[in-house]
């Protein structure tokens, strides 16, 4: 079956997360993609946990595995007079570039956008950094961690802290602010080839993270627009129903915002005495009497199990959600239903179960196939640029590729 992206070639000299998680939307979708990996040891992401069984193995990390389905694998150094030459041929004959270097690594190494669009005009650069090319930050290091953290996200996450106790600002688990640079990425590269369709003109897309995960606050910017004041850390206090609340196997998320959805929650808890008065059936009565109906609703949804609440709460028009573990999210049936997930088979890791997709599409759908093993593609990309075994030999032995 045909994919999205076939006639398409990729480019990556990325490691880790933010450059990974683009490029496997492309291969995804059928492109071909082009991993250049450090000769020897590769993508620094092959020594992150999880391992099958806890032990270390450069061929069994599940990041990469996971970050890396249906990549091609090609180990060289771009920075040698050998690998550089190489480099250059590979650029040549591609569509995208995708890299999240530092700004000014490429120039260093003899790769400024300048000197890749000589080479070829039709080619797209994808730059994902932590702060940009440009502006103050552009030279800072930066992680996942700080890019959250600076983004208002993190310190605006609900806690579960009792009134009184200082509450720490928080950051998601995995790389959220690293993911969303590199999906936001994927989408300005698809608007550019579009663009190029159009034009045949190539050009260089610069995707911050930290500025992808800022974008993500627009509630707090537009406070802070309109009033001039810091919006507040989002606390129970101050607006209702924004907490997991425990039920009695687990948690749920409901909101009782909307009068609606109050006479909903009611119904569904049975309609306790505590919450049967008038003060509580509008919005501002529920904010001003929030620790009493709080507790009674906190009360009440413990006396219920997770999944009863769920969906006898849908059922009466409530917005109301479980909060899942890992298991319990891998294995629902509506994932198998839509088959969210599917089983790889990896020569070396075994054969795990992996998210088989972002979204649906009709005519062409994506099929992820296993992440590669390092220089696993040597041979085959090198041969295509014409360059023999004995040129490979000797490429290998100077620490090339």
């Amino acid at each position: 079956m045909s994919r999205a992206l076939d006639d398409i070639r990729v480019i990556e000299y990325a490691e880790m997360v933010s450059g990974p998680i683009c490029g496997k939307m492309f291969s995804d979708m059928g492109a071909e993609v082009i991993k250049i990996e450090a000769p020897r040891t590769g993508d620094p992401a092959r020594m992150h946990p999880p391992f099958p069984g806890d032990v270390p193995h450069p061929e069994k990390s599940g990041m990469f595995l996971y970050l890396n389905t249906g990549k091609k694998s090609l180990t060289l150094d771009p920075a040698t007079r050998d690998g550089g030459e190489i480099f250059r041929k590979l650029v040549a004959g591609a569509d995208f570039l995708i890299e999240n270097h530092q700004p000014g690594f490429l120039d260093g190494i003899g790769f400024s956008y300048e000197a890749l669009h000589a080479l070829n005009p039709r080619l797209i650069v994808v730059s994902i950094t932590p702060f940009g090319q440009t502006g103050p930050y552009r030279d800072w290091k930066g992680s996942d961690l700080i890019e959250w953290a600076m983004s208002l996200t993190g310190y605006n996450t609900p806690t579960l802290v009792d009134d009184g106790e200082k509450e720490n600002p928080l950051r998601a688990p995995g790389h959220a602010a690293d993911a969303m640079g590199g999906a936001n990425a994927a989408a300005a590269a698809m608007m550019a080839l579009f663009h190029r369709e159009m034009t045949g003109e190539g050009q260089w897309i610069d995707a911050p993270c930290w500025q992808a995960t800022v974008n993500t606050s627009k509630i707090e910017m537009a406070a802070y627009s309109y009033k001039g004041l810091p919006f507040s850390r989002m606390r129970g206090k101050t607006l209702v129903g924004l907490e997991p609340l425990p039920c009695r196997d687990g948690y749920v998320y409901t909101l009782w915002a909307a009068d609606s959805h109050y006479q909903a929650l009611k119904k569904l808890l049975g309609n306790p005495d505590g919450l049967d008065t008038e003060l509580f059936d509008t919005l501002l009565g529920r904010q001003q009497n929030d620790d009493v109906v709080r507790s009674v609703i906190r009360a009440e949804l413990l006396k219920h199990d997770m999944e009863y609440l769920v969906r006898e709460g849908q059922k009466l028009g409530l917005t109301i959600g479980p909060v899942y573990k890992v298991s319990q999210a891998a294995t629902h049936p509506h994932h198998r239903a839509r088959e969210t997930f599917v089983e790889i088979d990896h020569p070396v890791a075994g054969r795990f179960l992996f998210p088989r997709r972002m979204v649906s599409m009709t005519l062409t759908p994506p099929i992820p196939t296993r992440a590669p093993l390092l220089g696993e593609h040597n041979a085959e990309i090198l041969a295509r640029l014409g360059i023999s075994n004995q040129e490979q030999q000797g490429f290998q032995a100077a620490g090339a590729i």
